[in-house]
């Protein structure tokens, strides 16, 4: 599958001349190597993130801002992650892949889907447990709870049961045939260890279990290639290398994670020499260009650049929260979107690359792309247009310049942002006022990022991102609102329109390409003509690290933090000093 964008020069920078060390200090990340007159020390590095993290997967909120889930796989595994060099499943907690050629996946008469995995006999969760295929059971109890909070449910909510038929063999059965049934990967069916969940998740309410030391403290395991080692909530995270991780000992022997709740502190700290590694998402675009830029130059380190999230503007759909009813009217939404000059947005956030203004539900690249290409470039920048529509529902410009309407009451609304896009909320917001609307821009603190119930109580619009690929209809499926007591779901604008489950559900059943290629084009249809979210750009995916540091060799292959299966951490027994 191809998975770059050909509407930006992705120039993947080359590794030049190390950077000199001031004297006295070692490599990045770490001291000096042992000589023969000193014993050698531990090799580690310091990987930044943004936004705080309060508690370990899945407990905590499933959002990929801020870079901290694109490490999933240092130290946690799925049944399947993508290869190296190109994005195609490969096994890794299964023995092997399921295919229809050798019946392990296999369309029964009832039109239901059954997919069985071998699971490895190797495996160890981090206290030495053996892992099988019985914890994959359990976890389906855990990753299916609707009281509990969840990472993600696209593969989960087409699954009807499973079963572990022996330690080593886990059978899947599908609703229906299923589009991915061979890359079940960790953000779509986390494992979890039934030795230690299972009495606690049967004898305790959901909150009692949500509260577990266990999910904020060293007592927390899974089998990645690195354990938890210490946790300090909200400010650091310190793993250590597993030493019986099944693919071998990893090379680093420790990976501090450290949050920063402001892009511009750890951009600092990245330039300081404080931190050595970004994750995909750990920076705003315009900060990690900008980085770009200066390492290319000095030969810093290397950031590489492809397909990321897709970003947007997600109107609030509970009446109940949006403070202007106004927003629910079609005809307002529409005229919102025409005063908007997409192109400019992106150029003034994304280092003058206008080009990657979202015009398709779907990025160049995309294996459906052709499907739905310039589906949306009908929202072409048009604010005389936008004035009319806005006329015609009732609003008219008042002596302040701002839209007075029933009542005379102004037009005024709320623009929220998570950390880095502030800047953006406010042309948005300078776009609506030259049309007569007042937005007010908030921008939500670092702290408050991955706190489920207050991110999905916004009054207005917030501006946010999704997986390039399909992953953004999980904003538009009412069966993930984000609702209590686990606010668990990525709908948190709250959207309602059973055609579109209906479509979500049919697309994720299709097993033709082609076929799902004009289900995805009735989706990207309804969604120009409901607005259910408002398409912005396409933002890259952007990775960095410093020179003296091996790491995302597999750059390629590897995925931002919200598809299914393969993040940038993917390999991370195999990062390495230089």
């Amino acid at each position: 599958m191809k998975s770059r964008m050909h509407a930006f020069t992705y120039a993947i920078a080359a590794t030049l001349a190390a950077a000199a060390c001031m004297p006295g200090t070692g490599p990045p990340g770490g001291p000096a190597a042992g000589t023969p007159d000193q014993p050698s020390r531990q090799k580690s590095t310091v990987v930044g993130i943004t936004n705080a993290v309060d508690t370990m997967p899945t407990m905590g909120s499933s959002t990929t801002s801020g870079g901290w889930q694109s490490l999933n796989e240092l130290y946690a595994q799925g049944l399947v992650t993508s290869d190296r060099d190109i994005q195609r499943p490969v096994p890794r907690l299964a023995a092997k892949l399921p295919t229809l050629d050798d019946g392990s996946i296999e369309i029964q008469p009832d039109g239901r889907m059954r997919v069985v995995y071998p699971v490895r006999r190797d495996v160890t969760w981090h206290d030495g447990t053996p892992f099988t295929a019985r914890d994959l059971a359990f976890a389906f109890d855990v990753n299916s709870d609707r009281n509990l909070p969840r990472v993600n449910v696209d593969a989960i909510g087409q699954m009807e049961s499973v079963e572990a038929t022996d330690d080593h063999t886990f059978v899947i059965t599908f609703k229906g045939p299923y589009y991915q049934a061979d890359s079940i990967g960790l953000r779509a069916f986390w494992p979890h260890p039934r030795h230690i969940l299972e009495e606690p998740y049967r004898n305790r309410d959901a909150e009692a279990f949500t509260n577990l030391s266990f999910w904020t403290s060293p007592e927390y395991v899974h089998l990645g290639p690195f354990r938890l080692v210490e946790f300090r909530v909200g400010e650091e995270l310190t793993f250590e290398a597993y030493d019986r991780y099944f693919l071998g000992q990893p090379k680093l022997d420790r990976i501090i994670v450290r949050v920063y709740n402001d892009d511009n502190v750890l951009f600092a700290a990245v330039k300081a020499g404080a931190v050595d590694m970004l994750m995909d998402n750990s920076l705003a675009t315009e900060l990690t260009l900008q980085l770009k830029d200066e390492w290319d130059r000095t030969g810093g380190g290397t950031v590489h650049v492809g397909t990321g999230t897709t970003r947007f503007i997600a109107p609030q759909f509970d009446p109940e929260l949006q403070q202007n009813p106004a927003v629910l009217d079609l005809r307002v939404r529409q005229a919102l979107m025409y005063a908007l000059d997409r192109r400019a947005i992106s150029e003034a956030v994304q280092f003058g690359h206008g080009e990657l203004a979202a015009n398709s539900l779907l990025p160049p690249g995309d294996l459906l792309f052709d499907a739905v290409k310039d589906g949306w470039a009908r929202y072409a920048h048009d604010p005389g247009r936008a004035r009319s529509i806005l006329e015609q529902a009732g609003w008219r410009l008042g002596g302040d310049g701002i839209l007075l309407g029933p009542g005379e009451r102004p037009f005024s609304t709320t623009l929220w942002t998570t950390q880095g896009g502030l800047n953006e909320i406010s042309i948005i917001a300078d776009f609506w006022k030259q049309i007569g609307i007042s937005a007010d821009v908030f921008e939500v603190a670092g702290a408050l990022v991955r706190n489920r119930e207050y991110r999905q109580s916004y009054s207005g619009f917030e501006t946010s991102a999704r997986g390039s690929g399909d992953s953004i209809l999980t904003r538009m499926d009412s069966r993930q609102s984000a609702t209590g007591p686990a606010y668990a779901g990525s709908n948190r604008g709250h959207y309602v329109n059973p055609r579109f489950d209906d479509l979500i559900d049919r697309y994720r059943q299709t097993l033709d390409v082609q076929e799902r290629g004009q289900v995805v084009r009735t989706i990207s249809e309804l969604m120009v003509e409901e607005l259910p979210v408002m398409l912005l750009y396409f933002n890259p995916t952007h990775p960095a690290v410093r020179q003296g540091i091996k790491a995302f060799d597999d750059f390629i292959g590897g995925a931002e933090a919200s598809r299914l299966a393969g993040t940038f951490s993917r390999n991370a027994h195999e990062w390495d000093l230089q």
